[in-house]
């Protein structure tokens, strides 16, 4: 059998009204931002999310340390006013990380000038006290291994987070 040989076809010369020939831009087929990539804008989720629930703790914690005096009920110690402090003081630390790593995050989202930089100390500031949080629980007399492990868990996302978004865009 013989086949024909295929010539190729006739160049064909552009007309001053027609269009510019489009420039092909690589397009990926993910739900990721083009200007993060797959691998930060995974760990930009992680961050606003872990950084929603350390808020949501943060206010617990704060309303428990207000509450303190409901848990001793009609005879309460005489320093009562004073052992709720730390756990406020804490809280409002907590709530504060939080919407630091959740504000971070929404703005690398949103490709915000150096928010990148912001994102990934806040995500390395919440790894470093989440692993001294593992190790102060520890250190406690029958230490909570579920709390521990929670804690082991955040520290290793987040410190993945600050080490992906370090990392230059590519």
């Amino acid at each position: 059998m013989v086949t024909k040989k295929v010539g190729k076809p006739a160049a064909r010369t552009r007309t001053r009204n027609a269009a510019p020939p489009r420039i092909a831009r690589g397009r990926s087929h993910s739900l990721a931002p083009p200007h993060l990539g797959e691998g930060a804008s995974a760990a930009v989720l992680a961050v606003a999310v872990l950084g929603l629930a350390v808020f949501i703790a943060g206010v617990a914690m704060a309303v428990s340390g207000m509450t303190i005096a409901n848990r001793f009920g009609e005879s309460p110690p005489p320093n009562v006013a004073e052992l709720g402090i730390g756990q406020v003081l804490g809280g409002i630390g907590l709530a504060a990380l939080g919407i630091v790593l959740s504000g971070s995050a929404l703005a690398v989202l949103a490709d915000v000038a150096r928010s990148r930089p912001v994102a990934a100390a806040a995500s390395a500031l919440a790894a470093a006290l989440s692993a001294a949080g593992v190790i102060l629980v520890q250190l406690q007399p029958g230490g909570d291994l579920v709390l521990s492990g929670a804690l082991a868990v955040a520290a290793v996302i987040f410190a993945a987070a600050a080490v992906i978004l370090v990392r230059p865009r590519s």
